[in-house]
């Protein structure tokens, strides 16, 4: 533990740890603040209590493991004979990152997966899957099945020249194999050879290779990496630094579009990642490859998985299979953080913030930039999580990788001798860990409940990110942006108009619809270390705007909702109003979503009508009668893709008429809000037309 001696805080005073770690009760006290469950501490004889919980952890390592593998297999194949797709797809991932590289199990659950593939009609990730079984030792009496879905996958996307190629090849191995059943097989083949191919039938597969980002209406900042034109970065000692507008901003207007500097995928409640995200870029996939090593990460293709490996993943690899990373919690990006400063040393920018209002950010480099961002660590209480998570990362470097005799000899180590750099590094990542722990981001993404994949529904978290560009602007609870993600990209949008030189402000979480005044002052001073002075915290009224009010009948002013009360004043005119009266109407609008009748879309219409007469635009139940809307409304596009050429001829002019009456009323009523409760609604309306105008086009 000598090498726990000092650590760098952000403002450069010397902090001595040792103390901290003199008693084992200590040190146990120390383990409980960090959330690990580890044993009791019973000295000080010995391994040090982190060197024996990773001891521990290292005991209980999961490599590949091929009987392992055909129990996930096995799995997939229940869920697979229930046609459960999506779960089936999930126990064979598991199957494959279980299963020796390239041996007969890593085989079977390759071609185990490609028949899902083929069933979701994601025929692009059934043939790479299929590819890859064939390089791997997968069983010869089993390969013609494989090649006829192969040959069934070039026929049903319409690629003539690779299907004679996948023929001619299958009848080869069949005609060289003593195989059962080959005229079978023979038959099958000459049968899809003589067939007519589906020029035009369409194929499912989404190509995640390339991702498609917003741009900047008027360019990106040539002074502040990542952001528009219309941002500059400014600062003062009471705001520090922040974001302003530089000119004036529309609502809708494109703020940030930055690639994460980094993130780390954050595990689910069984200690495994999910196994549809790439590892290194959060691309949703299907046909994964493993690491080669561990059995938790996969990647959408070998670009990424050799990248991954390179700058990280060889360091973290063997931590994997000891399963810390779960535990460190937000230790687990901090290293990530120091790992991106390797290539340069921990290059540093020196000066103070005036050198950030020249220039900030950089798409080659953005560790100097990163590391600049306050940690805030000498107004934490209690920095013993901290220290003890950075402990447990070197520990392992030192012990489990040869991560410090590496970096010895690389030209650009900062420091000439072991003890030294042990020292560094360690204070490196203490100070990360501070850094993330006030400045990073929750990245989630859409993903999809159904086999379909037509259209996301399920918000889930798939990362700890960090974003040093967006993290500049203040906060504030009622923001006056919004953002969402695109695999590791974030994108901020104005949502509503800024003037020139007023703040640009995010919400850290801290949001007035979960939140009362008091409880986000508490969140804010002890996640953050501020007082909040937002406009919503300064100004009770415009609290009040904020609530699930309702509207005066008489001057259209606020009402607020008050539990157990049954009449309150208007907050505009002072007029008494009747809160039963206006808790009778909002339930008359539930009961109509709540109905079994058969015209959907004119009960759902009703509904919102209603509300829009009674309830304040930021009202709660808003959101309800959008996400009905945006349910419907996925259900009547999935028939018109399946039934495309019905609808183009009008065959179907139920769905025709309801789609002219759905959307221009739909479009109407965004027009005139916008607020989070229809976010997700609108950006699915505009999705959906983007698929009818290509069925127009077809």
């Amino acid at each position: 533990m000598q090498y726990l001696g000092l650590f760098w805080t952000d403002k450069c005073l010397l902090v001595t740890a040792l103390e901290l770690f003199i008693t084992a009760a200590g040190l146990q006290r120390c383990y409980k603040a960090c959330g690990f469950q580890v044993g009791r501490v019973k000295g000080l004889g010995g391994s040090s209590p982190v060197d024996s919980w990773l001891e521990t952890q290292f005991k209980n390592k999961i490599g590949k493991d091929d009987s392992l593998s055909t129990i996930y297999r096995q799995e997939g194949n229940k869920c697979y004979a229930k046609k459960d797709l999506l779960k089936s797809l999930e126990f064979y991932t598991r199957s494959l990152c279980c299963a020796t590289p390239n041996g007969k199990e890593y085989g079977l659950a390759l071609a185990n997966r490609s028949a899902v593939s083929f069933e979701m009609k994601e025929f692009e990730s059934c043939l790479r899957d299929i590819e890859l079984c064939f390089q791997s030792n997968y069983p010869k009496d089993l390969r013609p099945k494989v090649y006829i879905r192969k040959a069934e996958c070039l026929y049903e996307s319409g690629q003539q020249s690779n299907l004679e190629k996948c023929i001619r090849e299958a009848l080869k191995f069949l005609n060289g194999t003593k195989i059962v059943d080959k005229n079978k097989h023979i038959l099958k083949l000459n049968q899809l050879r003589g067939s007519t191919l589906k020029q035009n039938k369409v194929d499912m597969c989404r190509d995640n290779s390339i991702v498609d980002l917003p741009g900047f209406e008027d360019g990106e900042n040539q002074t502040f990496a990542f952001a528009s034109s219309k941002l500059k970065m400014s600062y003062d000692k009471i705001r520090g630094r922040h974001v302003i507008a530089q000119k004036s901003i529309q609502r809708g207007d494109v703020l940030f579009v930055e690639k994460a500097f980094i993130f780390a995928p954050v595990f689910k409640e069984n200690k495994e990642l999910y196994s549809f995200k790439c590892y290194n870029c959060l691309t949703d996939i299907i046909s994964s490859i493993p690491c080669r090593s561990c059995t938790l990460c996969v990647y959408c293709n070998e670009n990424c998985r050799t990248f991954s490996w390179e700058e990280c993943h060889k360091w973290e690899c063997a931590g994997m299979q000891a399963n810390i990373w779960y535990d460190l919690g937000i230790g687990f990006p901090a290293f990530k953080a120091a790992l991106k400063g390797v290539k340069s040393g921990f290059n540093i920018i020196k000066g103070g913030y005036d050198e950030d209002l020249k220039h900030f950010g950089s798409k080659e480099d953005n560790y100097p930039y990163f590391n600049r961002l306050v940690s805030n660590i000498y107004k934490s209480k209690n920095a013993a999580p901290y220290i003890v998570m950075s402990a447990i990362i070197v520990s392992y470097l030192q012990k489990y990788t040869d991560f410090f005799s590496w970096f010895l000899q690389q030209k650009n180590c900062p420091k000439n001798n072991s003890n030294s750099l042990i020292k560094y590094v360690g204070g490196l990542i203490t100070k990360h860990i501070a850094q993330l722990s006030c400045n990073s981001s929750i990245i989630e993404h859409w993903t999809y409940s159904s086999t379909d994949l037509l259209f996301p529904d399920i918000l889930i978290t798939v990362a700890c990110g960090m974003f040093p560009s967006v993290s500049i602007m203040n906060h504030s609870c009622r923001a006056n942006v919004t953002n969402f993600f695109i695999c590791d990209t974030i994108v901020v949008k104005a949502i509503e108009d800024i003037e020139a030189n007023e703040e640009i402000f995010n919400c850290y979480g801290i949001d007035y619809r979960g939140m009362n005044r008091e409880q986000r002052q508490i969140a804010c001073k002890s996640l953050y270390h501020f007082d909040c002075k937002c406009v919503i915290c300064s100004d009770q009224s415009k609290e009040v705007e904020m609530l699930d009010s309702y509207i005066c009948p008489k001057c259209r002013g606020l009402v607020p909702e008050i539990p157990n009360a049954s009449f309150m004043f208007c907050f505009s005119c002072g007029d008494e109003d009747s809160l039963r009266t206006f808790r009778k109407k909002n339930e008359e609008a539930q009961n109509y979503l709540e109905s079994g009748e058969s015209n959907q879309l004119d009960i759902l219409i009703k509904s919102l009508t209603i509300r829009e007469q009674i309830l304040y635009k930021h009202h709660k139940d808003f959101e309800e009668v959008y996400y009905r809307l945006y349910s419907y409304y996925v259900e009547i596009v999935s028939f018109v893709l399946l039934n495309k050429q019905c609808f183009l001829v009008f065959f179907n002019p139920s769905i025709a008429e309801c789609i002219a009456k759905f959307f221009p009323f739909a479009f109407n009523r965004l027009q005139k809000r916008f607020h989070t409760g229809c976010v997700l609604f609108m950006q699915m309306l505009l999705q959906v037309l983007l698929v009818l105008e290509c069925l127009v086009a077809q």
